[in-house]
């Protein structure tokens, strides 16, 4: 392999989305992430879904980096955040209802909703409260007892070393070197399998994808820039323009966006009706 494309892989971590995509593919991986996070040795993953869409006829549409159903059938949504440009609390709120109306068929009781944890991990400490981990649940302000709807909010991120065991998972979740931590033999062999092992091919395929991601961005900011159509934009990726707009919602939070509005090419006015929210959201209150 051209020593090019091996520079481009050995820096990827799994903070990268396209690096963390690659990761979910791999069952042994996404079982041993939910067990660290939620300290529970003995789950099982059934069923897994890196990149999985939830379309909305009536709203926008969510792309969950990873969603798992467990062996006792409880949804796990797991989402990568690098970027702190956004009402997070929100948009995991918004993942959870989406998950609850695709999972629900017409007639549904109340109590047959499926237990839904969503595991929030991010690059920067949300809270600010220099813990590693969070653990979100809801209370009666008057007598301060824990009530539960079935959402379970988990909050991890990579910044915080409070001397806890998930430490040592994030440090191997944010490393782009090749791991080797005989207490997570799942992520440890999942990057080294896609870095190292399972030859040329697979290493390829990553950069393909990562140029392919890349090229998506650009029609994107091209896009949102008025300087393409949709149907164009959709037509130079070879896809259709509602899978092109999908595209658009999910790099809504890309640093393409806030490049153009900083570079004064493209104003906030535009930006948020090209996208459907509060551009002020996307900039982080710039």
């Amino acid at each position: 392999m051209e020593k090019k494309l091996q520079d481009i892989v050995d820096q990827l971590t799994g903070m990268d989305d396209i690096f963390f995509h690659k990761l979910a593919e791999d069952k042994g991986f996404c079982e041993e992430l939910i067990q660290v996070v939620l300290e529970n040795k003995t789950l099982k993953v059934a069923e897994y879904t890196a990149q999985d869409s939830i379309r909305n006829i009536k709203g926008r549409s969510v792309v969950l980096d990873l969603k798992c159903v467990s062996a006792d059938d409880k949804i796990i949504n797991v989402e990568i955040q690098k970027e702190n440009r956004d009402d997070h609390q929100r948009r995991v709120r918004y993942n959870a209802a989406n998950i609850d109306t695709a999972e629900s068929e017409k007639g549904v009781k109340f109590e047959e909703l499926k237990d839904i944890y969503i595991i929030y991990i991010s690059k920067f400490d949300l809270f600010g409260k220099d813990k590693t981990i969070y653990h979100i649940n809801r209370v009666i302000n008057e007598t301060q007892d824990i009530v539960e709807n079935g959402v379970h909010e988990i909050y991890v991120n990579t910044k915080v070393d409070d001397g806890t065991e998930i430490v040592e998972y994030m440090k191997l979740l944010k490393g782009s070197g090749i791991p080797d931590n005989p207490k997570f033999p799942k992520i440890c062999g999942a990057i080294k399998n896609i870095k190292t092992g399972m030859g040329d091919d697979s290493m390829c395929n990553l950069v393909q994808e990562y140029a392919d991601e890349e090229k998506v961005k650009l029609m994107v900011k091209c896009y949102v820039n008025d300087a393409l159509p949709v149907n164009t934009a959709a037509e130079m990726l070879d896809m259709a323009e509602e899978q092109f707009l999908e595209y658009v919602e999910r790099y809504r939070e890309d640093k393409v966006l806030v490049e153009l509005y900083k570079e004064g090419t493209l104003s906030a006015e535009a930006a948020a009706k090209k996208l459907q929210i509060e551009f002020y959201r996307l900039c982080g209150g710039i």
